[in-house]
């Protein structure tokens, strides 16, 4: 088995290898697209078959092809005519690129599954946190079992490092949302948030907590100014309420934004980024 998969990350099949990684990052994205839409609705991410939400046209096979039925289909149901949000085939085509990427820092191997489950998970609690600002344990918790289980497999990864990183990662953002409390009495931070940073610690290890959230909270101001200035957006977080601030004025409400969608963005940054591309980071910030 160790000499097929050596053959197929060899360079005569390294192309072929891409390729098949990135179609099956589209066909699971696909899939992600059914988990982000049903789990909020808390229906079986399995059945029934997809289906117009507007007029319940059941999606043949032909119409379910990521990207390109999308395009033929020209963004509508074949059935109603209901427009198709252009989030189906972003999710698919993201998915895709960042299990190609996975697959070019890793290769591919029986063991790239689990980075490659972590990578979709994210990708789901972002894109279900963008959208209601609520963060699914049972989306994210598994990542960071199986971040402990990757440490096994990666060599260049210990077990130590992914349980340190789990506590890092938690312990930071407890750590800031009992200070943000003890100063001004409200909850500033979900523990949705503080589930992400363990699962993205438990596969990083804490060394580049640091630099993940540096990303992330640049990631959150650009994204809150360009909503604000260019956009002319009123409230970021659509659903967040006066209540859910522990406040009544509404400055509060207009300032929300969910914080979710740009951990998972530094925790994939760093995840992918090449291994010397990241040492050499840690040999000019910490001279490691």
């Amino acid at each position: 088995m160790e000499e097929f998969f050596e053959l197929l990350n060899s360079p005569r099949f390294a192309a072929f290898s891409a390729v098949f990684v990135f179609i099956y990052g589209l066909l699971f994205g696909s899939f992600l697209n059914v988990c982000i839409y049903r789990i909020p609705l808390g229906k079986s991410i399995v059945f029934p078959p997809s289906s117009c939400t507007k007029c319940n046209h059941k999606i043949t096979w032909y119409e379910n092809i990521p990207v390109l039925s999308w395009i033929f289909l020209r963004g509508k149901c074949s059935g109603c005519g209901e427009k198709i949000s252009l989030i189906y085939p972003t999710i698919e085509l993201l998915n895709a690129f960042l299990y190609l990427f996975a697959f070019l820092k890793f290769g591919l191997h029986l063991r790239l599954i689990l980075p490659l489950y972590f990578i979709s998970a994210l990708v789901v609690t972002a894109a279900i946190d963008y959208r209601t600002q609520f963060v699914y344990s049972k989306v994210i918790i598994p990542p960071v079992f199986m971040g402990i289980l990757w440490s096994f497999f990666e060599p260049t990864f210990s077990w130590q490092q992914s349980l340190i990183g789990i506590g890092v990662g938690a312990g930071f953002l407890l750590l800031a949302i009992l200070l943000f409390y003890l100063v001004t009495r409200k909850i500033g931070m979900g523990l949705g948030d503080v589930y992400i940073l363990a699962a993205i610690g438990a596969f990083t290890g804490p060394t580049l907590i640091p630099f993940i959230l540096l990303i992330a909270s640049l990631g959150g101001i650009i994204f809150y100014l360009a909503a604000k200035l260019i956009f002319g957006k009123k409230r970021i977080a659509g659903n967040i309420s006066a209540e859910d601030l522990n406040s009544k004025e509404e400055k509060d409400v207009e300032h929300a934004i969910y914080f979710g969608p740009f951990l998972a963005f530094g925790g994939l940054v760093m995840f992918l980024l090449p291994t010397e591309i990241i040492n050499s980071m840690l040999s000019f910030f910490f001279g490691w």
